[in-house]
């Protein structure tokens, strides 16, 4: 697989950064507590929005009271009827560069448990020294491949 580009980079820094800020604004309001906030700004009663919606009322209901998860089709008619938008976007928990270090540095764990473990049956194990030395270039050569060994399990 290519290296990704500088620019792609820097667009997902920059979504990953908006997500974030949203994602701290929102302060773990959901959808379905987001709609009536929304909803009763714009002065609706939910019979109207679900009028507007074609939705049944008893649907808006539930998702405003957190029983229903609308699918992203319903969803769309409730803000569209309600003016507004559907965003729907992906927002790591960490950057993309400590997952791939945490990935590398799992799969090369893994590779020298198992060297040390063959070596340890033949009375050849290696000091720790060695074995941090070889986790590291591990490590290094994981993160620089192309990174298909990286993800396979």
């Amino acid at each position: 697989m290519a290296k990704p580009k500088k620019s792609e980079k820097l667009f997902l820094e920059g979504i990953f950064s908006l997500g974030k800020a949203l994602q701290q604004k929102l302060q773990g309001l959901s959808v379905g507590q987001l709609i009536p906030l929304i909803r009763r700004q714009l002065r609706m009663s939910q019979r109207a929005l679900a009028r507007r919606a074609v939705t049944q009322q008893s649907s808006i209901v539930r998702i405003e009271s957190g029983r229903l998860d609308p699918n992203i089709s319903t969803l769309k008619k409730i803000a569209d009827a309600m003016e507004c938008d559907v965003v729907v976007t992906i927002v790591p928990r960490s950057s993309l560069k400590a997952t791939l270090e945490a990935q590398a540095k799992k799969k090369a764990q893994q590779k020298i448990r198992y060297l040390h473990g063959t070596m340890s049956l033949e009375d050849q194990a290696p000091n720790q020294k060695l074995l941090k030395v070889l986790f590291d270039e591990e490590v290094q050569s994981l993160l620089d491949s192309s990174g298909s060994e990286l993800w396979n399990e």
